[in-house]
């Protein structure tokens, strides 16, 4: 059975696996245009115009191929599974009511050049090389989020315009996905002791694992940091929040690199002179491209913050500005030299 033929299989066959409220619901196979990715999904409008759920028909016809012991009516169950999930449906009408809807908006950061075909549709705010998108959470629970992105559209629905629709973002975004910066250190040691506990072991042992952890810590302290949100999931926007950057730099006693781990969070170094930021470039290329899903990169890019100037932008380029700034110091320092009056030379003769 080829994609194709899977796919129009479950789009007839579906609804019979389906309690009765779904007898005359619509089922529909339509590309789906995310952030970093694009794939066949299969939704359900029932009566009313409330979706359910949208099922990834590519990840579901992978994992069918992948499991010969999987029949077709495994398939189905797991498609109903899915279409009945204990989530609120998205009631088409009720996003269109902007005073309630905006309670719920939050951002999302991605690449601008890997989404352009995407963000010609959407409104969006662009940090360097990084669009903001702005989108509803329309619930978020233990089996994840779920949304719906803010299109051009959408907007027009409100009636409202893209700084108005921006900067009720930055004000809702904290409240929907609290933000979290963590030391490198402490986010690893809890990790640990949370694994060490799952697997069982006693109090006492897991005391004299902290401590040595603790010790170990001490001895060569971590300077990175870990910003995100309370959920992982799309944590990378907290660099955005209102007051982030600066919060950021107060912890780190001054400048600092953004290096883009994935859409999910970012980490920051110090800027104490001791880092380059193409070998820290390097790093971050590399790491994309062998330990992040394709459509959990960000960037390639290095970032820096600073934070006197409070100017957020690519390393490469604050260098270059701090570069043409000392060529400027030198410029007016010669010409103020130039144009310091000298004394007059008086010539004796004998």
């Amino acid at each position: 059975m080829n994609f194709e033929e899977f796919v129009n299989r479950i789009k007839e066959s579906i609804r019979d696996y389906l309690p009765r409220e779904y007898e005359n619901a619509e089922v529909l196979v339509q590309e789906q245009q995310k952030l970093n990715n694009r794939y066949t999904g299969l939704l359900v409008l029932q009566e009313g115009g409330t979706m359910t759920p949208t099922v990834n028909m590519e990840q579901l016809f992978e994992h069918y191929n992948d499991h010969p012991e999987m029949s077709i009516y495994d398939v189905m169950q797991e498609v109903s599974s899915i279409i009945q999930r204990n989530q609120p449906g998205l009631n088409m009408e009720s996003i269109f009511q902007y005073d309630q809807a905006k309670e719920k908006l939050f951002m999302r950061v991605s690449s601008a050049e890997k989404n352009q075909e995407l963000l010609q549709n959407v409104p969006y705010e662009l940090k360097e090389d990084l669009a903001i998108t702005f989108h509803l959470a329309v619930d978020l629970g233990e089996e994840g989020l779920a949304s719906t992105m803010i299109t051009n559209n959408i907007m027009e629905q409100y009636g409202i315009t893209k700084e108005q629709l921006y900067q009720d973002a930055l004000v809702s975004s904290p409240k929907v996905l609290p933000a979290t910066v963590e030391n490198m250190d402490k986010l690893l040691r809890r990790m640990m002791l949370d694994d060490m506990k799952a697997s069982g072991m006693g109090a006492e042992e897991l005391k004299v694992m902290e401590e040595e952890m603790d010790q170990m810590i001490s001895a060569n302290p971590n300077p990175m940091t870990v910003v995100s949100n309370e959920q992982t999931v799309d944590g990378a926007s907290a660099l955005f929040y209102p007051g982030m950057l600066d919060q950021i730099g107060e912890s780190m006693k001054g400048d600092y690199f953004i290096l883009p781990s994935s859409i999910n969070e970012v980490i920051v170094v110090p800027d104490d002179g001791s880092l380059d930021h193409k070998e820290l470039k390097e790093m971050v290329n590399e790491i994309n491209h062998t330990q992040v899903a394709p459509e959990e990169r960000l960037t390639d890019e290095v970032y820096h913050y600073d934070t006197k100037e409070r100017v957020f932008e690519k390393a490469d380029r604050f260098q270059q500005r701090k570069l043409d700034q000392a060529i400027d110091g030198v410029k007016d320092a010669v010409k103020e030299r130039l144009q310091t009056p000298k004394h007059k030379a008086t010539e004796i003769s004998l």
